[in-house]
């Protein structure tokens, strides 16, 4: 009766393999997809990394206004804090000195932005989390425009943080 393997795991004290062959599978594909964004991240190059915090945080908005909707407020929670840690990121990357007046606009858009996420996490309120991410949306479209006005700029500057090969002889 249990060499059946349809019904192998029913025996007292036998796992079943097939769903340990599948949590492997789902644990192999889910660190392909980590060491795939790891990887983006570690050769993109500072313009694009802010684009991808900006992308990143409208993903998180998107799926805490759906957590909200279907009352999961525990993971609307975890995706509203994400976008928080990545509007503090991108205000505590800002380069105050050079960016003079831009600096200062951007530093007051994302300090309200910040506010704002946290009465809406406080709240539940949809309203406010779509307010945040239309500002996030338009501060993105702006970036990559910007971007492309300026020929990528950023991207055709050496990343010091890279590791170079001297093939100077």
């Amino acid at each position: 009766m249990y060499s059946n393997t349809t019904y192998a795991h029913l025996k007292p004290g036998v796992k079943n393999q097939s769903a340990s062959t599948e949590n492997a599978q789902t644990t192999q594909t889910t660190r392909k997809k980590n060491d795939y964004a790891e990887r983006t991240v570690d050769t993109a190059t500072p313009a694009k990394l802010v684009e991808m915090l900006y992308s990143g945080a409208i993903n998180f908005l998107t799926q805490g206004v759906k957590a909200i909707n279907d009352k999961e407020y525990d993971v609307a929670n975890e995706k509203i804090m994400r976008v928080e840690d990545i509007i503090m990121e991108l205000n505590v990357s800002l380069d105050m000195e050079k960016g003079g007046e831009i600096s200062e606009n951007l530093r007051a858009l994302y300090n309200y932005i910040y506010k704002q996420l946290l009465e809406a996490n406080t709240k539940k309120d949809i309203s406010i989390l779509e307010e945040c991410k239309n500002y996030l949306n338009d501060l993105r479209e702006t970036w990559m425009e910007a971007m492309k006005k300026e020929g990528s700029l950023a991207e055709k500057l050496p990343d010091p943080n890279r590791n170079r090969i001297n093939i100077a002889l």
